[in-house]
């Protein structure tokens, strides 16, 4: 029976972050699967939570890679599982860290001051 139950991906990329982030959401809605939630830390990295069928975890292997992220080996390891053994209708939930590699600094935002 198939085992895994959550995907942990990783990668890393020197790629401009604005425009990765769009290509990898792209990339994620093209597999069939859907963003649930992400969360940004700084222009350091993003952490985007999503939801995947399992029959389209080749697709979503191949469309990831055909951005200019570098999934790690672990990350492509679990994008390819055993299909013999898999619940076909099953969907998997899953994150998707991504470092951006660069020399820019922090980014600062405003906090409000709160009145009182």
């Amino acid at each position: 029976m198939f085992k895994q139950q959550f995907l942990r991906l990783d990668g890393f990329t020197r790629a401009e972050r604005i425009g990765l982030t769009y290509r990898v959401s792209e990339a994620i809605n093209q597999a069939g699967a859907w963003i649930t939630d992400f969360h940004q830390y700084s222009n350091i990295l993003i952490c985007i939570n999503f939801q995947v069928p399992i029959v389209n975890l080749d697709k979503l292997a191949a469309t990831l890679q055909e951005t200019d992220l570098q999934l790690s080996q672990e990350s492509l390891a679990q994008l390819m599982p055993d299909h013999d053994s898999m619940l076909k209708e099953q969907e998997l939930i899953g994150t998707l860290q991504i470092t951006f590699i660069h020399n820019e600094p922090d980014l600062l935002r405003d906090v409000p001051a709160v009145p009182g």
